[in-house]
């Protein structure tokens, strides 16, 4: 408590900015696990130009995601990020009445009937995909899942295929532009960077928001929807013109792909590691399937492919920390004063990981998701499992990203076995999104008895 009665700063290293961007740029992972072993649940540090605050605790997790959620706000440098590629922001970005609104919009793009047609796309992609894995080679499977993502996205949300070249190069810039957020001249660096190559994409998004005003079009695709829900009574709100729209649609398409791809390939590594789990896996989509194609109507069939989708999230979620949230004036969360200003950042890595949250932590154990049928999976703390976040910016996306998993992991597993030829995990990428490489041999599997 301060000399005046009032709470003080969390604990934390007090200076030392260059050294801690230092600690942060070169092991994200490592620097949160070491302020969590050092001081604690709640931890207070600076970066050059920014003060942060680090929450690894259920409880704090609740309080700045849910109970405080109006006063923290998605960090968006300069109102939005990155200028040059975003005029309108996107959804992650925006906070508020302007959030809430889209968020309405684009979850009934997300609607039962929709994620069905969804599913059947992506279907139809993980076939292709399993059709590049050859027998006999090994491969870097990180390239091909993520041809996989982009290419069932891209079909999902604009009824067309597009070259993955375009969107997933945009897609590292946009992450080059996280890590330039951090440094002390990374805004002007963007300013006076080219502008993000867009054209191809733009001509492909501009394309479905024009066929979307074609009645004959069936609409099956994300942005139909998006551009008829209030003409259909779905929604109350709808985007001001095309390039607000547009803005959504390249953010969604090209920010979305990381996720799913890392997680797949962190799946094939633990199941590598673990031969029991991936027998299971492969005798549940033997008895499921049999011998023909996964159909929407499957994944309510495939527990044990969620249940390992849900631990690989467990072990290794999105990011290891969640999107920087900015107090918007001076708050109080755990009993800390939180300056205006600090970024509010939720280690998700850690709350997953947490010993007294969960039982043999550190080992995958698809099983836990299935011990608890009342509680939809395996016993810990409310808000401990955040792997979508939580609160009024929690992923509207996680249907679909489930769809994306459990389709390509079952339709993979009816016929091949993805055998990595090393013991140690793929290499997430300096942010904690995305993954390196993970290379396995491509075998068949003989078949199955039902």
């Amino acid at each position: 408590m301060r000399a005046d009665g009032g709470p003080v700063l969390p604990p934390g290293p007090r200076g030392g900015r260059l050294r801690n961007c230092y600690r942060r740029l070169s092991g994200y992972a490592e620097f949160m696990e070491q302020l969590h072993a050092e001081y604690g649940d709640i931890v207070f540090f600076e970066l050059p130009r920014l003060k942060c605050c680090a929450v690894f605790d259920a409880g704090l997790a609740q309080e700045v995601l849910v109970a405080q959620a109006p006063f923290f706000a998605p960090w968006a440098p300069g109102g939005r990020e990155p200028n040059k590629l975003m005029e309108h922001g996107c959804l992650p970005v925006h906070h508020g009445e302007e959030h809430r609104w889209r968020r309405e919009l684009m979850e009934t793009a997300f609607a039962e009937d929709r994620l069905r047609a969804y599913a059947e796309v992506i279907g139809e992609h993980a076939l292709k995909l399993r059709a590049r894995l050859q027998p006999g080679r090994v491969i870097d499977l990180r390239p091909e899942v993520e041809r996989y993502t982009w290419d069932a996205l891209a079909r999902v949300v604009l009824g067309r295929d597009v070259d993955g070249r375009h969107g997933l190069h945009i897609g590292r810039l946009l992450k080059a532009a996280d890590l330039l957020d951090l440094l002390p001249f990374g805004q002007l660096i963007k300013k006076l960077g080219p502008r993000p190559p867009t054209a191809v994409l733009d001509e492909a998004i501009y394309g479905a928001i024009r066929r979307a005003a074609d009645p004959a079009h069936d609409g099956r695709d994300l942005v139909s929807h998006l551009v008829r829900a209030a003409d259909e009574g779905l929604s109350r709100w709808s985007y001001a013109n095309d390039r607000a729209l547009r803005d959504e649609v390249i953010a969604f398409l090209c920010a979305f792909t990381d996720a799913p791809t890392a997680t797949l390939c962190f799946a094939v590594h633990h199941l590598g590691c673990n031969p029991a789990a991936r027998e299971r896996v492969e005798q549940e989509v033997a008895d499921v399937l049999g011998g023909r194609p996964a159909a929407p109507g499957d994944l309510d069939r495939l527990p044990y492919v969620h249940a390992v989708f849900k631990e690989t999230l467990r072990l290794e979620p999105p990011a290891y920390v969640m999107r920087a949230k900015e107090a918007l004036e001076d708050r109080v969360v755990g009993g800390y004063r939180i300056p205006g200003g600090t970024l509010m950042l939720v280690g998700m890595r850690v709350l997953h990981q947490r010993s007294d949250y969960w039982e043999r932590a550190g080992e995958f154990r698809p099983e836990r998701w299935l011990e608890d049928s009342r509680s939809g999976g395996a016993a810990c703390p409310e808000h401990a499992y955040i792997p979508f976040g939580s609160g009024p910016h929690s992923c509207s996306g996680s249907d679909l990203a489930t769809m994306l998993f459990v389709l390509a992991l079952a339709t993979i597993a009816q016929r091949l076995r993805l055998e990595p030829t090393s013991s140690r995990p793929p290499q997430r990428e300096n942010i904690g999104v995305g993954v390196d490489r993970l290379r396995a041999a491509v075998q068949s599997l003989p078949c199955r008895e039902r």
